[in-house]
């Protein structure tokens, strides 16, 4: 018994230690867009990068963990297609036509499409902590990321709701399907399949990403490795551990981590009601912690 719950709470420090690698996020991408560096090729460069680091690693350590049949390599490519390569895309086409505030908030509506569509797809319950953990955690995302909430057309909410709803996808199958294999080789097969397929549409001349890489170095493979290979592997590792759904619950750290380093390095002030909903972000960790299978 002592076991499993020591593997529970691993599984949550894992997950709340990937929403802090994923927070940084946000610093990393306002320093890539001040040197005119586009989304779409900031994605590809992020994954790409990260795989190559993650198969470096792996080869060094472990080169069999590489070898996975063929069932479970195609899911995780898929996954890396179908789930981060999509859902990253349509955040930022949202981004294009939605106040940031807004994106955000449509973003961190997967929690709640978790917890009921893995009903179905996983035949989890949540449990009543859970819901309550659920409830606060939404209200207390609304005030973190509370603000002018902007919509130029109806389309870039389609958009918003649509990274929302393949993120849960993504999280539900990673659990369903890659939770029986090491964190590392799916991790590295994810972000493969991620960084080759936004390569091919956001990379039409190889002199681009030379350029990018070699002007940014530094930037470029910070954001890789905190962002990606640390992030994701930590991710995969806690879901391993823990439900999907309190893995979902538990990834609203991100954005209160965003917030938070937004403040500390980038000299942007914590509003009252923001203040707030980071305090009913953390009520929530804890009722999740308390919540029992």
């Amino acid at each position: 018994m002592s076991e499993k719950l020591s593997s529970r709470q691993l599984g949550f420090i894992q997950i709340i230690l990937s929403g802090a690698c994923f927070g940084a996020l946000g610093f990393f991408g306002k320093k890539a867009f001040e040197n005119s560096i586009a989304p779409g090729e900031l994605l590809a460069l992020r994954y790409s990068i990260s795989a190559i680091i993650t198969g470096l690693i792996i080869l060094l350590t472990n080169p069999k963990s590489l070898i996975l049949n063929r069932f479970h390599l195609l899911s995780s490519i898929m996954l890396g297609i179908f789930g981060y390569a999509l859902f990253s895309s349509l955040f930022f086409m949202a981004l294009t036509g939605l106040s940031a505030s807004l994106t955000v908030l449509l973003l961190y509506t997967y929690p709640v499409m978790v917890a009921v569509l893995s009903q179905f797809i996983l035949k989890e319950r949540l449990g009543k902590l859970g819901v309550y953990a659920l409830i606060v955690v939404s209200i207390g995302m609304t005030c973190l990321v509370w603000g002018e909430w902007a919509v130029s057309s109806t389309e870039f909410l389609l958009y918003g709701i649509g990274s929302a709803f393949f993120y849960a996808l993504y999280i539900m199958y990673s659990r369903k399907y890659l939770r029986d294999i090491p964190a590392m080789p799916s991790s590295f097969y994810v972000q493969l399949g991620a960084g080759v397929c936004l390569s091919l549409i956001h990379f039409h001349n190889i002199d681009r990403p030379k350029e990018i890489l070699t002007n940014h170095t530094v930037l470029i493979f910070s954001m890789a490795i905190i962002c990606s290979l640390m992030a994701m592997t930590l991710f995969l590792a806690g879901l391993r551990r823990i439900s999907s759904s309190e893995a979902s619950i538990l990834s609203t750290t991100e954005p209160l981590f965003g917030v938070l380093i937004a403040s500390l390095f980038l000299g942007e002030k914590l509003a009252l009601i923001q203040m707030a909903g980071g305090v009913l972000i953390l009520i929530g960790m804890i009722l999740i912690a308390k919540s029992k299978k």
